[in-house]
């Protein structure tokens, strides 16, 4: 049990001090490429509504249709005056080392409310649970010449 909690706070250790190694610059520029590089999006007609979660504003400023990135204030409020439920994509990531980078895709539905539930939300959000039994990104980012290149997806 000792073993477990100790390997445990290790990695969260690394973790967290690995985190805080990437800069925003490099961040912008993965989850630009990240979301530039869903094949199975650029296939589809639907919007597809992504909420980096405060982590970054440059993928706005360059991503294009069919791909909205909004706070999730603003999904809701579509998701209301559509009166549809909307499935929300999330980016995180996870370094590796100062050279590698991982991407993975989350997502979770929400749905815009008419009134403000019981819990004083305008929004009912419903989260998808996945569960691995290893550990695989959805695209690994290596930093070649200075430029973000995908090695996995």
């Amino acid at each position: 049990m000792k073993i477990i909690l100790f390997f445990s706070i290790l990695l969260s250790a690394i973790t967290s001090n690995a985190q805080g190694k990437l800069n925003q610059n490099h961040l912008d520029s993965i989850y630009s490429k990240a979301l530039q590089n869903r094949f199975d999006w650029m296939l589809s007609s639907e919007y597809k509504y992504v909420d980096v979660e405060n982590q970054t504003e440059a993928p706005q400023k360059i991503v294009q249709s069919p791909i909205k990135i909004l706070p999730k204030s603003e999904i809701a409020k579509i998701s209301r005056k559509e009166n549809k439920e909307l499935i929300v994509y999330t980016l995180n990531y996870f370094v590796l080392s100062e050279d590698t980078v991982d991407v993975n895709f989350g997502k979770y539905k929400i749905k815009g409310l008419r009134k403000k539930n019981k819990n004083g939300a305008n929004e009912e959000v419903t989260k998808y649970k996945f569960s691995y039994e290893t550990y695989v990104p959805d695209m690994r980012f290596v930093l070649v010449n200075n430029r973000w290149k995908i090695i996995k997806s």
